[in-house]
């Protein structure tokens, strides 16, 4: 077992590399090593993909907040992966399969796979100076499965962009191209993520999952 979990949000058991909340009808996921800069390695992939479909899974949880510790909300794959076929099918696109509502909370930096993360989740929240970016190119590897939650989440032409010239881009852009929902001080950051997950965990599940289902369908790639 490679979670830490506190269902009922009462007591925790220090197991790395995700920690699990369960406060009422909200199933908070955290990645839990800031001193790795978060990174996504098989362990976390595979973790975060089993959590996922306990949550989905569980009549009990409404809806999901994506998180992290520290200053670094994900910094990109772990460099100890050598080829793609190392990550566990579908956790770039788990956004498109969940029929519950995901958050995300981003304080910090989110970078390649971190990007792609936020890319899934159905409503994203920043802090205010955090910072995202596609910089793999920098490194000789590129992973399509992120370029392809991207393009999702901002289009096409953007996603090739900033996969070629690997810049960093900030807050203002992330929220002018629809990634993030919301900008706001960090201190705020929790609470604003916590109320907007809960209020989602509340809303009529049918309804909930006939939305998430249509927009799977449709696709929300913005034509840019």
């Amino acid at each position: 077992m490679d979670t830490e979990r506190s269902i009922t949000g009462a007591h925790r058991i220090d197991i790395s590399p995700l920690r699990v909340e369960q406060n009422g009808r909200v199933r908070r996921l955290t990645l839990a090593r800031p001193e790795r800069r978060n990174l996504l390695d098989a362990a976390l992939a595979h973790s975060l993909l089993r959590e996922l479909a306990e949550a989905e899974a569980d009549p009990e949880t409404g809806a999901i907040l994506l998180d992290a510790d520290g200053e670094v909300f994900c910094g990109g794959l772990d460099p100890s992966f050598s080829t793609a076929a190392e990550l566990p099918e579908g956790v770039f696109n788990f956004g498109s399969r969940t029929r519950k509502p995901v958050v995300a909370a981003v304080r910090g930096v989110a970078i390649s796979a971190g990007l792609a993360l936020v890319a899934n989740a159905h409503v994203a929240l920043a802090a205010q100076g955090s910072t995202f970016g596609l910089t793999d190119i920098r490194e000789g590897r590129v992973h399509a499965g992120i370029l392809e939650a991207v393009a999702e989440a901002i289009g096409l032409r953007r996603t090739k962009e900033l996969a070629l010239t690997g810049r960093i881009f900030s807050t203002p852009e992330a929220a002018a191209w629809g990634l993030i929902q919301a900008v706001m001080p960090a201190f705020e950051l929790d609470d604003r993520a916590l109320g907007i997950t809960a209020a989602l965990a509340d809303a009529h599940p049918d309804a909930v999952r006939t939305v998430l289902e249509a927009t799977a369908r449709l696709g929300d790639t913005p034509q840019v």
